[in-house]
């Protein structure tokens, strides 16, 4: 399937930390042509299964499925909804935006902002300031939603000019769509491999998708796959990468340094150009928890970049996932891939 048409379907308004469940139907539908088997683990992780279940050599693949996104903590007497941040979404981007309410029926709400007029200039955007107006009537809306009801900031798959895009959720649902796309690459090269595609849960949250799924699988090694910072005004160099030059591969002392090799090595066999993100501990991915699991899980970080992040306009490029999932499928064949 292309890339292009993976990631829209990715992205769509579900799945929000703890409700990663209701991406299941996608996933089996975006893996039916390569994985033996879908399963969904109580934490809300999706594995997919693909190639040889009794290889030697069993590696997985991961990347978070969850998104940011709101939930209702309160409803007031007059029908507005007090809203708590779900994941670290941007709170500067939250003033007048559209959001859907998942209550008992979708509902369209807008995050109430004041008449710049009656703001002080230093005002900005606190957690305490998120309530949400869907301009309905107070018992309309305590019939319809209840405290713990998902809300999810409004966004449209758009496509720009350089095979670019924009949308919220591509934090990680691109990190998603190179993994799928990866098994896609290697298709029937999968016969002498174990691999299992995790769409981890809860990463934006507390990370206990990826441990648990990784201590259940107990793989001989894991590429973990995610978003990194875009070079941009304002981003330092040193911890981005070029939008539409190819993926970002972190260096850290929590990875292992034979797979990080092994990945830079596929890309200059693959004619893919890299950036590099150095770390002096941890890398803020999934893999700082899988690479302890139980006795230890060799790990790598590869990222595709993104602009905007954890915002509803996040920008990749459909390249940058493309030359992602070809660069792990190479590393994990020790060949070209592409």
């Amino acid at each position: 399937m292309k890339t292009k048409k993976i990631l829209k379907m990715l992205c769509t308004d579900k799945g929000i930390s703890g409700r990663e469940d209701e991406m299941l139907g996608i996933i089996k539908e975006l893996t039916e042509k390569t994985a033996s088997e879908v399963s969904l683990l109580p934490t809300g992780t999706i594995i997919a299964s693909c190639g040889n279940k009794d290889a030697k050599r069993h590696i997985m693949l991961d990347a978070h499925i969850d998104r940011i996104g709101l939930v209702v903590t309160y409803i007031n007497e007059e029908g507005f909804l007090k809203a708590e941040p779900v994941g670290g979404i941007d709170l500067r981007s939250l003033a007048g935006t559209a959001v859907t309410v998942q209550g008992k029926k979708d509902i369209t709400g807008i995050i109430c902002t004041l008449p710049p007029h009656l703001v002080k200039k230093e005002e900005g955007m606190t957690r305490d300031m998120i309530w949400i107006d869907t301009g309905l009537a107070a018992e309309t809306v305590k019939e319809l939603v209840s405290a713990g009801d998902a809300v999810i900031v409004k966004s449209s798959f758009r496509e720009l000019l350089g095979n670019k895009v924009t949308v919220s959720a591509l934090d990680n649902r691109a990190g998603c769509a190179v993994i799928i796309r990866c098994a896609e690459l290697l298709g029937k090269k999968l016969r002498n491999i174990r691999l299992s595609l995790v769409f981890s849960s809860q990463e934006e949250t507390n990370e206990s998708g990826a441990k648990t799924a990784a201590f259940l699988l107990e793989p001989d090694e894991a590429v973990i796959v995610d978003v990194g910072f875009a070079k941009q005004e304002g981003v330092p160099a040193a911890l981005s990468g070029e939008l539409g030059k190819g993926p970002i591969i972190s260096v850290a002392p929590v990875l292992s340094g034979d797979i990080t090799k092994g990945l830079m090595d596929a890309a200059k066999k693959l004619d893919i150009s890299y950036d590099l993100e150095v770390d002096g501990g941890t890398t803020g991915t999934n893999a700082d928890g899988i690479a302890i699991t139980r006795g230890g899980i060799p790990c790598a970080v590869i990222s595709v970049p993104e602009k905007n992040m954890h915002t509803q306009t996040e920008m990749v490029s459909i390249d940058d996932i493309e030359n992602t999932a070809a660069v792990i499928a190479g590393y994990i064949t020790g060949g070209a891939a592409k």
